[in-house]
């Protein structure tokens, strides 16, 4: 009996079934497709601008290194840097030491610059001995994957 069924059913709707079967398959490739495609600028677009970060670190270290290495500019750092990081430095491991996680209490006893020279040492120490941080934001791939929500 099925044996009958099966073959009459293929005759009457197997056109139908298999053209729409194909025309599901042949979406689901496309959108397959075009998703890879997406990806691919994105990360195209992220490599582009890692690229650039790359080169612009790389002339900003040229150009520390030439600046930097100045006998003027090392003598300034040593004058007015080296004295200002010891001081922040101390200032920083004595509130460690005073901390509850410690001893409690001040065990150096470095006072603290008042109000508007701890803003001007802060400054002096940063623009000398901290390293600038880049924040590129969240890559092309990253807003690909949440747009699709790939599991990562």
């Amino acid at each position: 009996m099925f044996a009958i069924i099966v073959p009459a059913l293929n005759a009457i709707f197997g056109s139908f079934i298999n053209s729409f079967v194909q025309s599901w398959i042949n979406y689901k490739q496309s959108k397959l497709v075009i998703e890879e495609k997406g990806f691919e600028a994105a990360a195209k677009s992220d490599q582009a601008v890692m690229e650039a970060v790359i080169e612009a670190n790389v002339r900003m270290a040229a150009l520390k290194v030439q600046v930097y290495g100045t006998p003027i500019n090392r003598f300034i750092v040593l004058i007015a840097g080296v004295p200002a990081a010891m001081h922040f430095g101390f200032v920083f491991i004595d509130t460690i030491l005073a901390s509850e996680f410690a001893f409690g209490t001040a065990v150096m006893g470095v006072p603290k610059l008042p109000a508007p020279y701890d803003t001007f040492e802060w400054a002096v120490v940063s623009s000398f001995f901290l390293v600038h941080a880049v924040n590129l934001g969240k890559s092309d791939v990253s807003h690909w994957l949440d747009r699709h929500r790939v599991s990562r």
